[in-house]
C-alpha cells in the first residue's frame, strides 16, 4: 500500500495538495522527484517485517519511479519493489509492464519522460486528469478534485507513454501449468494457492488473516496457519451475524487466536459518509460492505499494519452464485463469471483499497496473485460451477477438502453484509430518508445516473457532497446497471 501522484507539465504546487488528500494512505514519509516537466511523488507506509523501509520509491540517475503494490518476480532478490520496477525499466523500456508479476501502479521518470502502467487485473488503483495542457495522475479520484475536471479511471492492464499513448500489454512475466483433469487441476489450485500464501508472508509484515467466516478468507486462514502457527485473526460482526460462529468455529479448530470487533447501527450512522467518501462509490452492494470493511480497517490497524483477505475467490472461481445462476445456459452462465471478472477493478477491489488505504493498512490478496488468476482462467466452467444446484468454487472447496470441517468448505455464499448483519439495518435506514417517488423522479431528470433502489439514492446524495462534478459519477462500478434478482432475495428478507 502506497499513495502515488503526479504532474507531466508545469507544478505550481499542485503535486503537494494532491498528496496532501491522500496522505493517509502513506502516512510515514512523502518522498518526490523532479526532472524538467516531470514530477513524480509516493506516500510511504512501512508495514513492518524484515522487508526495507523504503518500497515504494526509487531513483537512480536520471530515471525514477514511484510504485503502490508488491512486485514478485524472482529476480527481485534483495531489491526493494520499486527498485525491481527500475531494474525491469531498464531492460525493457515501456514493456515493464508486461514483465512484471504482482499487482501494481507505478510511474517512471526517465529524462523528462514519463511512464505510467497498472496491473491487468485492476488490483491497484490509478486515476488520471488534464490540467490547463497537463496530464496529472493519483491513486484515487479523489485527490484530483478541484484540480482536474475531466478525472478517468486509468485502464488495467494499459501502459501509458508520450510517445505512444496508451497501450494494451500482455504479461509475460508468468507461466502456469497446463491439465489434463480434474484431480490434476484440483492439485495445481492447492499448490498455486499455498505458495502465494507462502511469499506474500515472506518479509513477515503479515500479522493476521481478515477472517469472515465464509470460505474464502477460512481457506486463506488455513493456509496461513500451516505457514505461521501462531497467525490471529480478526473479525467484525453485528449481534446474529450469520458468519460469526463459522469464524469462531475455523479459529476453535485451528488453534488461533481471535479478535471479534461488535458494533451495531450507532457505528452504522456514524460510519457512512466517511466510507462513501473513502470508496468513492454509491454503488448498493459496494456500500453494504465498506461499513464492515471500515470497521474492520480500525480494529485491525492498532495490531497490525499488514493483512491476509480472500478478496478475488468470487470472481476467479466464480462464486457468486446469485449472478451467474441467472444465466439461462452454459454460454450465458461463463458469461457472467467473465463479467464480474471485468468489472472488479471498480467494484470489490476498490472498496479493498480504499478501506484498507482510509485506515492506512496493507491486505495481500493471495487470490490475485498472478499465476492463480491465470491457471483460474483456464479452468473449465464446468470444474466451478457443480451440478444441479450449481454451487460455485467447486474446484476450490474439493481442492482443500478435509484441511477444515465440512461446514465451513462447503458453506454456501453470502455476501460480506449480509453474513456481518450490515445490509438489513442499512435499507431501514435509507428508506426512513427517501421515499419511492423521490427516486422515481430522480431517475426521470435527463443526465443523472440511473439509480436501481432508495437505498442508492440516499448513498448518491452523500457521494456528491464530495464529488461534485459530473465526471466522477462516471467513475463508479456497477456489479449491474438494472439491478438483478439476487438484490430483491434481500428485499424479500426485509419486508
Amino acid at each position: 500500500m502506497a499513495g502515488i501522484a503526479g504532474i507531466l507539465g508545469t507544478d505550481n504546487g499542485e503535486l503537494a495538495q494532491i498528496l496532501d488528500k491522500i496522505r493517509y494512505r502513506g502516512p510515514h514519509e512523502t518522498w518526490t522527484n523532479r526532472d524538467g516537466d516531470v514530477h513524480i511523488g509516493c506516500l510511504e507506509l512501512n508495514v513492518g517485517g524484515n522487508s526495507k523501509p523504503v518500497s515504494h520509491y526509487a531513483s537512480e540517475g536520471k530515471r525514477a519511479v514511484t510504485l503502490d503494490g508488491r512486485v514478485y518476480n524472482p529476480e527481485k532478490g534483495n531489491m526493494s519493489d520499486a527498485e525491481a520496477v527500475l531494474h525491469l525499466y531498464a531492460k525493457y523500456g515501456a514493456g515493464l509492464a508486461q514483465k512484471l508479476d504482482g499487482d501494481f501502479a507505478c510511474a517512471v521518470s526517465d529524462s523528462g519522460e514519463m511512464i505510467l502502467a497498472r496491473d491487468w487485473a485492476g488490483i491497484k488503483p490509478l486515476y488520471y486528469g488534464h490540467s490547463d495542457g497537463r496530464l496529472c495522475f493519483a491513486s484515487e479520484a479523489k485527490a484530483l478534485v478541484g484540480i482536474a475536471d475531466d478525472v478517468k479511471e486509468f485502464p488495467p492492464g494499459y501502459v501509458y507513454s508520450q510517445e505512444l499513448g496508451f497501450q494494451k500489454f500482455k504479461s509475460e512475466a508468468i507461466e502456469t501449468p497446463e491439465f489434463k483433469n480434474y484431480e490434476q487441476g484440483k492439485k495445481a489450485v492447492r499448490k498455486l494457492l499455498m505458495e502465494a500464501v507462502e511469499k506474500r508472508m515472506k518479509d513477515n509484515a503479515v500479522g493476521g488473516v481478515l477472517l469472515s467466516g465464509g470460505l474464502d478468507s477460512s481457506l486463506i486462514t488455513y493456509m496461513a496457519h500451516e505457514i505461521k502457527a501462531d497467525i490471529e485473526c480478526f473479525t467484525v460482526s453485528m449481534e446474529g451475524g450469520q458468519d460469526l460462529p463459522l469464524a469462531k468455529d475455523v479459529t476453535k479448530y485451528l488453534g488461533i487466536k481471535h479478535h471479534i470487533l461488535m458494533f451495531g447501527e450507532k457505528e452504522i450512522k456514524e460510519i457512512l459518509p466517511l466510507a462513501i467518501h473513502h470508496q468513492e462509490m454509491y454503488e448498493e452492494s459496494c456500500v453494504h460492505g465498506a461499513i464492515a470493511n471500515f470497521l474492520a480497517g480500525r480494529f485491525v490497524s492498532p495490531h497490525t499494519k499488514c493483512v491476509l483477505t480472500g478478496e478475488g475467490a468470487d470472481e476467479f472461481f466464480a462464486g457468486y452464485d446469485g449472478q451467474f445462476k441467472q444465466g439461462n445456459n452454459p454460454e450465458e452462465v461463463a458469461s457472467i463469471v467473465d463479467r464480474l471478472i471485468n468489472v472488479a477493478h471498480n467494484t470489490a477491489l476498490q472498496r479493498l483499497d480504499r478501506l484498507n488505504a482510509a485506515n492506512s493498512y496493507e491486505s495481500r490478496t493471495p487470490f490475485l496473485d498472478s499465476k492463480v488468476m491465470d491457471f483460474s482462467m483456464k479452468i473449465p466452467i464446468k470444474h466451478k460451477i457443480h451440478g444441479e444446484e450449481q454451487n460455485g468454487k467447486w474446484i476450490l472447496r474439493q481442492a482443500f477438502e478435509g484441511c477444515l470441517p465440512d461446514h465451513i468448505i462447503y458453506q454456501t455464499k453470502r455476501f460480506f453484509a449480509q453474513g456481518s448483519g450490515v445490509a438489513y439495518i442499512m435499507r431501514a435506514q435509507a428508506e426512513k430518508e427517501i421515499s419511492q417517488s423521490e427516486l422515481e423522479k430522480f431517475n426521470k431528470v435527463e443526465g443523472h445516473p440511473y439509480l436501481s433502489s432508495v437505498e442508492e439514492l440516499y448513498y448518491y446524495r452523500i457521494f456528491k457532497q464530495t464529488f461534485p462534478q459530473p465526471a466522477f459519477d462516471r467513475l463508479v462500478g456497477r456489479w449491474d446497471p438494472l439491478r438483478p434478482a439476487f438484490f430483491r432475495e434481500l428485499e424479500k428478507v426485509t419486508s
